[in-house]
């Protein structure tokens, strides 16, 4: 599975570069992956690196950048289908999200290799929330009106509510709670508690996330 998408789908040099880069993250670490085993991996000179990226860390940026763009994906469907009220649209993209994650091994490892940092997991939030915060503040906008969500300021809720969705386990490997049934069990019961708070809903409200 090849995880980077640059925008520019001609581009193969720049798609090779961080396709070589984000196996290098997962084998060695963000931290301990250099620029020359960069260069080295893509078979790309130094000159031909800096055309496409300016350092290291906009490889992270824009690795990070993909992946967010194919769970953005998946809400955007979610939030657009009309037919479909509020909650059945949070339940959708939170179940396709769950699927996507769990079906891809790599995604599980790169995630894993991109969050060592509070510097790269800066980065991963400040994606998420430029990218996600939009459609699911339009999903809560919907789930007020219908009388679903008690929430005050939609837009705020969404910033946070994104947050947890996206949320990665620091007390092991993200992979870890992936292949653990009780971890991962115990990961999703805490998410869909905190989703049932930060929206308001009663504590029973059944509400099926994965």
């Amino acid at each position: 599975m090849e995880l980077a998408r640059p925008a520019d789908k001609h581009d193969d040099k720049k798609r090779e570069l961080l396709t070589a880069a984000e196996r290098l993250f997962m084998e060695k670490g963000y931290q301990q992956t250099t620029l020359d085993d960069i260069l080295a991996a893509s078979g790309i000179s130094k000159g031909g690196f800096y055309h496409y990226f300016k350092s290291k860390d906009e490889v992270l940026s824009e690795s990070i950048s993909c992946l967010i763009d194919e769970v953005l994906a998946i809400l955007q469907r979610a939030a657009s289908d009309e037919k479909l009220s509020a909650m059945e649209k949070l339940t959708l993209f939170l179940s396709e999200k769950s699927k996507f994650q769990s079906s891809k091994e790599q995604y599980a490892k790169l995630v894993g290799a991109l969050l060592q940092t509070d510097v790269t997991q800066y980065i991963f939030y400040v994606t998420i929330a430029r990218k996600l915060v939009s459609p699911l503040a339009q999903i809560i906008r919907q789930g007020v009106s219908e009388g679903v969500f008690d929430v005050e300021f939609p837009d705020l809720t969404a910033d946070i509510l994104t947050r947890v969705i996206i949320s990665v386990p620091q007390s092991g490997s993200y992979e870890e709670y992936l292949n653990d049934a009780d971890k991962h069990g115990r990961y999703v019961s805490s998410v869909q508690t905190a989703i049932k708070r930060i929206l308001g809903l009663d504590a029973n409200y059944p509400l099926t996330l994965y």
